[in-house]
């Protein structure tokens, strides 16, 4: 409902879902991995993180369901497990899935999980189904996930499981970027804002060139192409460099 991406009005109040709601949603999923792999996409990260549904299930901070879908940790993994499931059966074994995690929410950037235990059940359940990869969402991929560890979420990840491990949050600077692959912390890493501001990131990174800050004015009063454009008109900022290819 924000305006920010061109919503309007109160904000509806929440209900469970059912059981078919819940089945719809999966079979969703299914449908539309179904899609990107005809539309010739090499494979699909599915959105485990910040709040939205799969995290919805998977955290008790929104899931306080008394059924098979909720409760334990084990029945709030059911949800993730039956989406990669599904997934999976629809696209086949020779096409990429993997799933994008995180403890904060749009709605609280303060939540955290129980604890390093709890953080590997997770990991390790999701692991288990198949996942091609594991997608860390972090404030900061360099800093600890939570109290009681020194490792963030991805670095935790890239001890307790064996398949990649995509590291992101505050990594646009490619010092961090460096590090955190260095460190053994993550296996690839993941640029947001850094490559909003800048279109070509890997070639300025590579040639040596200045990266442009991101200015969240480029994205009022919506976040669309055209606000962007605008905004780099108006500051004779290019998204892109003419480098050497």
């Amino acid at each position: 409902m924000l305006g920010f991406y061109g919503g309007e009005g109160p904000y509806p109040t929440p209900r469970p879902m059912s059981e078919a709601d819940i089945q719809e949603a999966i079979a969703g999923f299914a449908a539309a991995a179904q899609r990107a792999q005809a539309a010739g996409f090499d494979g699909v990260g599915l959105h485990g993180a910040n709040g939205y549904l799969i995290d919805q299930f998977i955290s008790e901070y929104f899931n306080h369901r008394d059924d098979a879908w909720g409760g334990s940790l084990e029945r709030r993994l059911a949800f993730p497990i039956a989406v990669i499931r599904a997934v999976r059966k629809a696209v086949g074994s020779d096409f990429l899935v993997g799933m994008r995690l995180s403890q904060i929410k749009v709605t609280d950037s303060n939540y955290r999980w129980a604890g390093r235990e709890e953080a590997a059940i997770i990991m390790t359940t999701l692991e288990a189904e198949g996942l091609d990869y594991l997608h860390f969402s972090e404030l900061d991929a360099l800093t600890p996930a939570f109290e009681g560890t020194d490792k963030s979420l991805a670095a935790l990840a890239s001890e307790l499981i064996d398949i990649p491990v995509i590291a992101n949050g505050e990594l646009g600077a490619p010092q961090a970027a460096e590090a955190i692959i260095a460190q053994g912390g993550a296996d690839f890493v993941a640029i947001g804002k850094a490559a909003l501001a800048n279109h070509d990131w890997p070639h300025r990174v590579r040639n040596n060139r200045s990266l442009t800050a991101l200015d969240f004015a480029m994205l009022m009063p919506r976040a669309n192409l055209s606000n962007e454009d605008a905004w780099r008109e108006q500051h004779n900022v290019s998204a892109t460099l003419d480098v050497g290819r």
